[in-house]
């Protein structure tokens, strides 16, 4: 005889909760390595007064909120998705009114504590796609579909935009994969890497006449395929390389961009001759596109967004244009912290940079750099081990559902948790942008570390009652 839900204990994925338990413990305790001090003011673990007695009480939040998750019918969370969703945007709404903290609008003040909606929303946003996507008539190859399935991403994603916090709405973009796996044109995220591709090269150059140049480059390169005379091509291509080599100074940019134009306009009138109408115009159009956009990127990026914004930006891409005290000097203590560690680490509560509080941020956004200079190269290695393992746990489970909804769900959970690890691990080390998101479970803060657990608390109650669904 089948057992009875209530009493079905063995339902739970264990594997997944000591996944999470692992990851908590060892945010803790990097937490208390990056707040504790050897001067006596140490009082007790639940000293409030410290971020480690904070994040004590928020992980005790947390656990009796998943605790709570576990008793409440899994259909009604599938039921209230629409109100979850409105009550997110409400809130994010209505922060917008609070005082910026930071530059940014992203908090409501709760005496002495503050809770940041927008981690909220991300629980709200991955149930509601969740639950629209598996409706019996939401056909992914359905322009109406594909635009509200956008338009759910878009919304809380636009409303954190406004609050200034570019670190958090980006996050949102990880719920993109969940409408691959419904469907999707593959087509559209080959555009989007596109776009990232060329928004990168434009500000790796100075001069941005040179990314012109290359892409009418190309841009005459298709025009040749069209024709289908491949002697015209490898002239172009001599005549091309004949002209860099002797103009290739720093007053030449604009005369080999002019000597590519034209080229690309001779070409284009022979295509039109040749009557290619539709490669023609479609190459035309494309390649202009794009000259425009990465000109847009350039120019934005240079002359109307921040000073803050910009030298983020330029650590990443152009570190020698940062003032070394600036951004670059964070990113650059926080390589050294993690560098300093070796192969084992320099001990619990022995590191240095740690303890004279050279990175900032150091129990936040650069949690990881404590982790590398006490822990060491194995540390990291086994940290970095985990969350690979509980993402792949994460989506072994949403692979054996009956359920679509819980399908989705269990993507976005993973999407969610791969877009916070490697961001947060990348900007500690340099590989990203410094946007300031959090280490899923390891970083200091009550409201991302209980909406981390509230996703993975739904996603534990959802696969356990995986045997009891018929569809």
């Amino acid at each position: 005889m089948r057992q009875s839900r209530e009493s079905d204990i063995g339902g739970y994925d264990w594997t997944t909760i000591i996944l999470w338990a692992s990851l908590v413990f060892a945010g803790w305790s990097m937490i208390f390595a990056a707040g504790y001090l050897d001067d006596g003011s140490f009082v007790s673990f639940y000293d409030l007064n410290k971020t480690y007695g904070r994040q004590m009480l928020w992980i005790v939040i947390g656990v009796v909120i998943v605790g709570i998750i576990q008793l409440i019918e899994s259909n009604l969370y599938r039921a209230f998705a629409p109100l979850f969703y409105i009550f997110a945007a409400f809130l994010l709404i209505a922060v917008l009114f609070t005082k910026p903290v930071n530059g940014a609008t992203s908090w409501f003040d709760l005496g002495g504590f503050r809770f940041q909606p927008s981690e909220f929303a991300k629980v709200a946003t991955c149930i509601m796609l969740a639950t629209f996507l598996s409706l019996p008539n939401s056909r992914m190859q359905e322009l109406k579909v594909k635009m509200i399935a956008m338009g759910i991403i878009l919304c809380p994603l636009l409303l954190v935009l406004l609050q200034g916090d570019v670190g958090s709405a980006l996050v949102y973009f990880a719920f993109t994969i969940m409408l691959f796996r419904a469907g999707m044109d593959a087509y559209i995220y080959v555009l989007g890497l596109i776009v990232v591709a060329l928004s990168i090269a434009a500000l790796l150059f100075d001069e941005i006449w040179w990314l012109i140049n290359f892409i009418l480059f190309i841009a005459n390169f298709f025009f040749v395929k069209f024709m289908k005379k491949n002697n015209i091509w490898v002239s172009c291509i001599v005549l091309h390389g004949l002209i860099t080599y002797l103009f290739f100074r720093e007053d030449s940019y604009v005369f080999l961009t002019v000597i590519t134009g034209l080229v690309f306009l001779t070409l284009a009138t022979l295509n039109f001759i040749e009557k290619n109408w539709e490669s023609s115009v479609f190459t035309m159009f494309f390649s202009g596109l794009a000259v425009f956009f990465v000109t847009s990127v350039n120019y934005i990026v240079n002359n109307l967004i921040g000073a803050h914004r910009q030298e983020r930006i330029w650590v990443w891409l152009r570190p020698e244009k940062c003032h070394p005290l600036g951004p670059l000097y964070n990113v650059e203590q926080s390589k050294y912290a993690i560098g300093s560690g070796g192969w084992t680490g320099k001990g619990f509560l022995q590191g240095e940079r740690t303890k004279l509080d050279y990175v900032p941020e150091q129990s936040t956004d650069f949690i990881f750099c404590t982790i590398g200079e006490e822990w060491g190269f194995f540390g990291s290695f086994i940290i970095i081990g985990i969350f690979f393992a509980l993402i792949l746990r994460v989506l072994f489970i949403a692979q054996r559902q009956r359920s679509l909804f819980v399908k989705f769900y269990a993507l976005g959970v993973a999407c969610i948790l791969f877009f916070h690890v490697f961001i947060n691990i990348g900007m500690t080390t340099g590989l990203v942008p410094v946007i300031g998101i959090p280490l899923p479970f390891i970083s200091y803060g009550g409201s991302s570390f209980i909406s981390f657990s509230i996703l993975l608390g739904m996603l534990i109650k959802f696969d356990s009652d995986r045997l009891y669904v018929f569809r």
